[in-house]
């Protein structure tokens, strides 16, 4: 654990959040000089998880399905249950069922990848997760739309 901890990768967000707890602001020079870093880590984080993807062969299995499933149907519906139970509005309320019901995240793929742990199952709910994400998002922004 305290081996993951030392990694960049794992104290640069710890950090952030921290600061951000904090209340510490950074400054706009600063802001505006490492704004294209971060747009440029995006597009290429995207880049490879589709080069990594390409590689493997999907194989569809049960836990695949319902993975699948889970992700683009069942959480975001418990987050719009939980939204309506809590009773909120606005940007707060929207954002929180969008978030949760967008594909599933690459960050799992990529970095076990790097560290020589493959997923085939991972795999294979990002890409299908990404597809059902064309019919899934729509149904929630119209769930959301008068809130």
């Amino acid at each position: 654990m305290w081996r993951s901890i030392k990694k960049p990768i794992v104290l640069g967000p710890l950090l952030g959040v921290i600061l951000s707890a904090l209340g510490v602001k950074m400054p706009d020079l600063v802001l505006s000089a490492i704004k294209p870093l971060g747009l440029a880590a995006t597009a290429a984080a995207l880049f490879l998880t589709g080069v990594i993807l390409s590689a493997r062969r999907l194989k569809i299995n049960t836990v695949v399905i319902l993975s699948s499933i889970t992700t683009m149907l069942i959480q975001p519906f418990i987050a719009w249950g939980i939204v309506l139970a809590l009773g909120l509005h606005g940007q707060v309320a929207i954002t929180a069922v969008l978030m949760v019901a967008l594909s599933a995240g690459f960050f799992g793929v990529v970095f076990g990848n790097r560290f020589g742990v493959q997923s085939p199952d991972a795999e294979a709910v990002l890409l299908i997760s990404s597809v059902l994400c064309i019919l899934t998002l729509p149904l929630f922004i119209s769930l959301t739309a008068g809130m």
